[in-house]
């Protein structure tokens, strides 16, 4: 995938378009999240190596996001809903023009 499609892709298809690593990893951030990696991957019973990366990924899509809390030294993650991709991928193509 290039980045010119993630950036004409919606969010349905981006959702449905998912390795199936990911798309693993984000239906267990929309079912036990909010929460840490490590609290997701226990509840999930995803391995904590296999989520975290996943997860990392899943912020890069705009599809999981980090909170501004913490609890510890880990971050609260959660997935992320329609309206608010959608927030966030008109504010990247926005940026991103400014670079033009």
């Amino acid at each position: 995938m290039k980045p010119v499609d993630l950036r004409n892709a919606n969010f349905a298809s981006l959702r449905n378009d998912l390795e199936s690593g990911r798309k693993a990893v984000y239906a267990a951030w929309i079912t036990y999240g909010p929460g840490t990696t490590r609290e997701v991957a226990t509840k999930s019973g995803i391995d904590l190596l296999t989520l975290r990366p996943r997860t990392t990924d899943l912020c890069d899509l705009g599809l999981v996001e980090l909170d501004s809390h913490a609890r510890g030294h880990e971050g609260i993650y959660r997935a992320v809903s329609q309206d608010r991709w959608e927030a966030w991928h008109r504010d990247s193509l926005s940026s991103q023009m400014q670079l033009i």
